[in-house]
């Protein structure tokens, strides 16, 4: 009875509660629609319904966004029409659709400035800068959010600071710099905490747990993002209260507590399911995938990882798409299947250089430091530009004086940058020849590499075959009868089917010799005393051949490798630590 009654009271509590939103949607519906009543009453209520579907879905907040852009359109309001397509673009960013919230973000960014309204131009430069920062290309995020936080700083304007300081704690979470990244989510939580901003909690909150995360501090991560769940509720947030149970799910498969990790995982997903939330569908399914990686589900993580790799094209988030690949290079290589593995991983390979090649972390690092330059020396901004005004003139007028012998100077040089042009031009062909033969010989490197990769696993699998044949040969000594004679039927049949080539072993070591020819003699240079086994036993680590087929392919056991591998790396004088394969690599 006592659970009846509370079963009752829960869906009396569902059915107030859809009522109370229904009927606030239609207390706003019909004050937009109500012609008598002032326009700028029925613009603020179509823009807060607008916001209030935001709660429950994207789609339908995007639908009546639009409906109100044609209002303001019909009013001839800039300002209003600037706020209903800022609008438009969240409900694309909330979906994960980034290059289209990016076109009306940049239509809104040309609205404000023509209306010269700098705190419009502040918020907007912040949103056009998390754009970019989902879609991967961090130098320009960095670039327009300290745009916006030099703007906003300016200005005064406390919660476009917090914001900002906010997206640049991402920007360097993602660049692996977690103590300049806490610093600044600590600084924009107490922005937030001083002027009441609720709703913006949970995200801070859920922020700072991803750094402890990322610092091993299970203790610290859980507490923050529960705290972030906890706020969510509150202000019925339900894209924070999803991120906030996938972060929960996947801090805990990082303690190996995968059952706990599931049901938070599934709670997220389940919610990103309902408010069509597809980019943080993806992600859910990515962190799901990756649980089921470590705990050998190898197929329910392919298929999770899939889908998350499919939506993440759709919405071009490279930043999803590496750690997918990475996720189904696992899952495959669980499953057996190595060569779409190795596909995978190679995809991984090059997404990953996309995000963190050095120039654009040189580019970050720029941006900030130019920002802080001009943060010290606006004081003294007043008197630079009259100094550059009076060298202005300066240089005119010993210009004038100087007009005659410059024209000559002109000429001369123009004669000059003719001639080192024309000599500039024939380098570059030359260096053009270079490069397209350097990438023939490269391609053909790389194809022989994998040649001797596929190469030592037929071998591999063939003696493999072969050592199964020997053991069917004992129990066939031991049979009688007709059963042995049949036994020796299907074992003809087998031979037969299968073709071994003994010759495969010295023509596979020839050309291993053959392609490591400098390899070789850049080894014996380095380091002394090494013997040929060694030797080539370094050739088949830098193909990516793993303990069981070097073996295989020297006739020994996996033991014998391993001891192998041990005495190579003392006279490479590496320590235990070191990677040998990424050290073989480098030579």
């Amino acid at each position: 009875m006592k659970r009846f009654s509370a079963l009752l009271l829960l869906w009396l509590c569902v059915i107030c509660g859809l009522q109370g939103q229904s009927t606030k949607q239609d207390s706003l519906l019909l004050r937009f629609e109500n012609r008598n009543l002032p326009d700028s009453v029925r613009f603020e209520s179509g823009l807060a319904l607008a916001q209030f579907k935001m709660r429950f879905s994207a789609d339908n907040s995007r639908a009546f966004a639009k409906r109100l852009l044609e209002f303001t359109l019909s009013k001839e309001n800039k300002t209003w029409e600037a706020d209903a397509i800022k609008w438009i673009g969240i409900t694309h960013t909330q979906q994960g659709q980034f290059p289209k919230a990016h076109d009306y973000f940049f239509k809104n960014y040309e609205l404000v400035k023509e209306l010269n309204d700098q705190r419009g131009i502040a918020i907007i430069l912040g949103n056009i800068g998390a754009v970019y920062y989902e879609m991967g290309n961090y130098s320009q995020a960095q670039d327009y959010v300290l745009k916006s936080l030099k703007l906003a700083e300016k200005i005064n304007e406390e919660p476009i600071i917090s914001r900002a300081l906010n997206n640049l704690g991402n920007i360097h979470n993602d660049l692996k710099d977690y103590d300049t990244s806490l610093d600044y989510y600590q600084k924009s939580l107490a922005i937030k905490e001083k002027i009441g901003l609720k709703t913006s909690l949970p995200l801070v909150h859920n922020n700072i747990g991803l750094i402890h995360s990322q610092l091993n501090d299970h203790q610290l991560a859980s507490a923050s993002f529960n705290e972030s769940v906890r706020l969510s509720k509150e202000v019925n947030d339900l894209s924070s209260e999803a991120r906030g149970y996938s972060n929960l799910g996947v801090e805990f498969a990082k303690t190996n507590n995968f059952n706990k990790a599931l049901e938070y995982l599934n709670k997220s997903i389940a919610i990103k399911t309902q408010i069509n939330d597809k980019d943080g569908l993806a992600s859910g399914l990515a962190y799901r995938g990756q649980t089921y990686v470590e705990m050998s589900r190898y197929s329910a993580a392919r298929d999770d990882c899939l889908k998350a790799l499919e939506i993440s094209v759709v919405f071009k988030t490279t930043n999803l798409q590496k750690t997918v690949c990475a996720c189904l290079s696992a899952a495959y290589k669980g499953l057996g299947d190595y060569k779409t593995s190795l596909k995978y991983h190679e995809r991984f390979t090059q997404l990953k250089d996309t995000l963190f090649n050095k120039e654009r972390t040189q580019e970050i690092t720029r941006a900030e430091m130019n920002y802080q330059f001009e943060k010290q020396q606006l004081a003294d901004s007043i008197n630079f530009h009259k100094q550059q005004t009076a060298q202005q003139v300066a240089y005119e007028q010993k210009l004038n004086r100087q007009n005659t012998k410059f024209y000559i100077l002109l000429i001369a040089s123009l004669f000059i940058i003719g001639f080192l042009t024309f000599l500039y031009y024939k380098y570059h062909q030359n260096l053009k020849l270079k490069k397209v033969e350097n990438q023939l010989l490269n391609s053909e490197i790389e194809f022989k590499k994998k040649d001797l990769t596929t190469m030592a696993v037929n071998i591999s699998n063939n003696q493999e075959w072969a050592a199964s044949l020997a053991e069917r040969l004992r129990t066939i000594k031991v049979s009688t009868g007709r059963k042995r004679q049949k036994e020796f039927e299907f074992l003809e049949e087998e031979i037969k089917n299968k073709v071994w080539v003994n010759k495969d072993s010295g023509d596979f070591y020839k050309k291993v010799d053959e392609l490591s020819s400098s390899f070789y003699a850049r080894l014996n240079q380095q380091f002394e005393g090494l013997t040929k086994t060694e030797v080539r036993l370094c050739s088949f680590i830098k193909l990516n051949l793993n303990t069981k087929q070097i073996a295989t392919l020297q006739n020994i056991n996996p033991s014998s490798v391993k001891m192998s591998r041990n005495r190579l790396r003392k006279k490479l004088r590496l320590s235990p630590e070191d990677d040998l394969s990424a050290f073989l690599r480098t030579l």
